[in-house]
């Protein structure tokens, strides 16, 4: 499997900024083509969490790789 992700942040106003964030996945082999066509939400939910834990280091400083017990 073969992954990229291309963020782009534009500012929109001295206030805002814009982000955008694209994902791409590419799978070898038919084990994991057949993953990928069966469980494609797997795919977005690890996209939406890695925009979350950016926005949270961006707005709050939180650092991710923090543990919280």
């Amino acid at each position: 499997m073969w992954s990229a992700v291309r963020d782009r942040v534009t500012e929109v106003s001295p206030e805002a900024t814009l982000w955008e964030s694209e994902s791409e996945y590419r799978f070898s082999g038919p084990l994991m083509k057949l993953v990928g066509l069966l469980m494609p939400s797997a795919f977005r939910k690890q996209s939406q969490q890695h925009m979350q834990d950016f926005k949270a280091f961006a707005e709050q400083g939180k650092d991710v790789r923090e543990a919280t017990d």
